[in-house]
């Protein structure tokens, strides 16, 4: 077993690696086609977002870490300003930790609170005139979809 002297050094667990893995490639299988991967520094979410890359056949990248994605670093304004440079059609994936997810997902929808994440959880939302719109959420174990 890995251990690490701060949850900022903790790796993916075997376990989180298969998860993440099973979750890449379920979303390839949907054909979404990612822009850019953003992630928190955090050693596991970089895992996590290098894994999302590499089980997707078509995406050319580039991942990037965000220190206001981590748990304990920056605003919700700044953790959300790599969408302000989006195109309309782009699919922006953030790799972040809860609380932090929640907040921003209900924070791009306008809602008081988001249904909870799991961990490995993966959530589409689309943006329209400002707004999100929750469409999806899969389920790392089952790999089924709760829709709204």
């Amino acid at each position: 077993m890995r251990s690490a002297p701060t949850d900022h050094d903790r790796w993916l667990t075997d376990a989180g690696r298969q998860t993440a893995t099973n979750v890449g490639k379920a979303l390839a299988r949907m054909d979404l086609r990612y822009s850019c991967i953003y992630t928190s520094p955090l050693v596991r979410s970089v895992q996590t977002a290098e894994i999302l890359a590499a089980t997707h056949p078509d995406f050319r990248g580039p991942v990037e870490v965000q220190l206001a994605l981590s748990s304990e670093e920056g605003s919700t304004a700044k953790a959300l300003e790599p969408l302000a440079h989006a195109a309309d059609d782009d699919l922006i994936v953030l790799v972040t930790h809860m609380p932090k997810i929640g907040v921003l997902a209900g924070h791009l929808c306008q809602v008081a609170s988001f249904p909870s994440f799991r961990t490995g959880s993966t959530c589409l939302l689309s943006i329209e005139s400002g707004k999100g719109r929750f469409q999806w959420m899969l389920d790392p174990e089952t790999l089924e979809f709760r829709r709204p």
